[in-house]
C-alpha cells in the first residue's frame, strides 16, 4: 500500500520532511493546486485516485476544521500517522490515527494524543495528559500534567497551559498565553493569564 500526503502546501513539506527522516517512502501529494509536482514529488488531484482503502493516507493540513472534514469524507481510507525521529514519545503514551508528531516533541508517560492531531516542533504533552481528535498544539507550546483538550482545538505557538486545566472542544489558545484556568466550549482566550475575547 503506497502512503500519500494530503495537501501540497507548508505543512505538506513538514510532514514529508519527517517520513524521508524516518525512511517512510511517500508517493505524491494530493491537492487540487492546479500544478503537476511539489517537492519533487508527483500531485494527484483527489478525483483521479480511489481514497477508500488501496492507498494510505496522512492529511497534511493545518486547519483542524478542514482535516476533520476531509477526514469524515473518507470513511474507508487507511490513515497513518507520521513520527519525527527526534521526537521523544514515552513507551505509555498513545498516538491516534493520522495523527504528526513533530520534531523535537515530547509526549510523556500515559499521554494520550487522538486521531487526526498535529504535535507540532518542540511541543510538550507532559503525563497523563489527554489530547482529542484533530486538534493542533503549535510549536513550542506546552500542556502541564493531566491537560484535557478537546476535540479541534487549536493551542498556539509557545502557549502554556497549566496542569489539570480543561479545554473544551473548538477552543483556541492565542500564542503566547498562559492559560491557568479551564476554557469553554468555542471560545478563544489570550493573554497572561489566558482571558476570553470575542
Amino acid at each position: 500500500m503506497q502512503n500519500y500526503i494530503y495537501g501540497a502546501g507548508g505543512h505538506g513539506k513538514v510532514v514529508l520532511d519527517a517520513m524521508q527522516a524516518s525512511h517512510v517512502e511517500c508517493a505524491g501529494f494530493i491537492d487540487d493546486k492546479g500544478i503537476s509536482t511539489w517537492m519533487g514529488l508527483s500531485i494527484y488531484q483527489a478525483s483521479a485516485l480511489n481514497l477508500d482503502g488501496e492507498i494510505s493516507l496522512h492529511l497534511a493540513i493545518g486547519d483542524s476544521r478542514a482535516r476533520e472534514k476531509i477526514a469524515i469524507n473518507f470513511t474507508k481510507a487507511k490513515f497513518f500517522s507520521v513520527r519525527h525521529p527526534t521526537s521523544v514519545i514515552a513507551k505509555t503514551a498513545q498516538i491516534g490515527a493520522g495523527t504528526f508528531i513533530a520534531a523535537q516533541s515530547v509526549l510523556a508517560p500515559d499521554a494520550q494524543i487522538g486521531n487526526h492531531c498535529i504535535i507540532n516542533h518542540a511541543a510538550i504533552v507532559d503525563h497523563d495528559c489527554v489530547v482529542g481528535d484533530y486538534t493542533h498544539i503549535a510549536p513550542q507550546s506546552s500542556l502541564g500534567g493531566g491537560v484535557k483538550v478537546g476535540k479541534g482545538v487549536l493551542i498556539g505557538a509557545g502557549a502554556v497551559i497549566l496542569p489539570g486545566i480543561k479545554i473544551a472542544d473548538y477552543a483556541v489558545v492565542g500564542a503566547g498565553a498562559v492559560v491557568t484556568k479551564d476554557v469553554a466550549t468555542g471560545i478563544t482566550v489570550v493573554g497572561n493569564p489566558a482571558k476570553h475575547i470575542g
